[in-house]
């Protein structure tokens, strides 16, 4: 695994080695988005990204609402229908909600499968994972070990 130590967005991040992903910061006015991609020729084709916006800071129990938010969000960005269920979950030192839900990306069917939490304090972390529609078990390795290690710098 390669670790990502991002200071702009106060993480470390991991992401595979071997293949080695290709990886960019990209900043936009209110948030900053780490990727990670699988190289050309991997098969399935994935993309994981994590999204903070540092103003948005909630307390524990608003981040329930929160997470149905973003994913709402989520869904209107895809143009497919929010999900019903999001499940509490946790990763690396993160306490959140997680959903998965199938959508179309550039008019080929994706899984997607995304987290919303924050450790307490903290701005929330929007982790996701797109891959071909079916393929998220072949992809179900390289997530759980990049998120469980997911940490705050400091």
């Amino acid at each position: 695994m390669n670790i990502h130590r991002v200071t702009e967005m106060n993480l470390e991040i991991w992401t595979e080695h071997d293949p080695e992903w290709e990886t960019r910061l990209k900043q936009s006015p209110n948030s900053l988005t780490f990727t990670a991609e699988t190289p050309a020729l991997t098969y399935p084709p994935t993309h994981m990204s994590w999204t903070i916006a540092p103003v948005l800071q909630f307390e524990p129990d608003e981040l329930e609402a929160a997470a149905h938010g973003v994913l709402q969000q989520m869904a209107i960005r895809y143009r497919t229908q929010p999900p019903e269920q999001i499940s509490p979950s946790q990763y690396g030192d993160l306490i959140g909600y997680e959903t998965t839900f199938q959508a179309e990306a550039q008019n080929i069917p994706v899984d997607v499968r995304v987290f919303c939490g924050h450790r307490e304090g903290r701005p929330m972390v929007v982790m996701q994972a797109v891959t071909l529609k079916g393929k998220l078990r072949h992809v179900a390795e390289h997530i759980r070990r990049s998120w469980t290690h997911l940490r705050y710098l400091d």
